[in-house]
């Protein structure tokens, strides 16, 4: 399997809107569930707008996880679509926010109101690949991301990076397309001056590691 960043950048940003960092109230998002039946089937469409992030699947009270059961289409014209890996049959449960948020894999616009905030923002850094072994076809890859936290509050800041923090540390196997990720540096508090200094950000960046790419 070669590494997709598309997937990588996903299964990071599901994974923080699924720890709670930020209440669903300030998210602006809401909890609901869609059940039904299955049989012999490999689609589950949630049809309603703005699906940010699956939270559990269960088919025959058997949970279902990303990469390795299914993986999420959020921005099909129908709605979030569920792409199972293999025909499923049973009853199934599956429990999603959808809604406005402020989780998202890019960074605020220098225009944002304040009741915008508080946001955390998250984006590659760079995906360092070497040979692995000599006369082979796989290669080794390293992925460096960052997550931006902004408010307007310095101790709400250290509090958002302190959980990312403590979630990553307590998840860093349990991803599908990064193999173990490691926190390795926070940075400092900073004003933002295109905001007015009325919003400040903090970073805790992250590794990703030992990612086998094979053509």
């Amino acid at each position: 399997m070669t590494l997709n960043i598309q997937s990588v950048k996903q299964e990071q940003i599901v994974f923080l809107r699924n720890q709670n960092i930020f209440t669903i109230a300030q998210r602006g998002v809401t909890t609901d569930s869609a059940t039904g039946t299955l049989s012999g089937t490999d689609t589950i469409t949630i049809d309603k707008p703005n699906v940010k992030n699956i939270r559990s699947i269960t088919v025959g009270a058997v949970s279902k996880y990303l990469g390795k059961d299914y993986t999420a289409d959020y921005n099909h014209t129908n709605g979030c679509v569920i792409t199972f890996t293999s025909g499923q049959t049973g009853d199934y449960s599956v429990s999603y926010d959808y809604g406005s948020d402020k989780i998202y894999p890019d960074f605020p616009r220098d225009d944002l109101y304040i009741s915008s905030y508080p946001r955390l923002a998250m984006d590659l850094l760079n995906v360092s690949t070497d040979a692995f072994g000599i006369g082979g076809s796989q290669f080794i890859s390293n992925v460096a991301f960052t997550i931006v936290a902004y408010s307007n509050n310095s101790a709400d800041l250290d509090g958002y990076i302190q959980s990312i923090k403590e979630n990553y540390v307590s998840n860093a196997k349990n991803f599908y397309y990064l193999k173990f990720v490691k926190p390795t540096l926070i940075g400092p508090t900073i004003n933002s001056l295109d905001r007015s200094d009325e919003i400040m950000s903090k970073n805790i960046d992250l590794l990703g590691v030992f990612n086998i790419d094979t053509a």
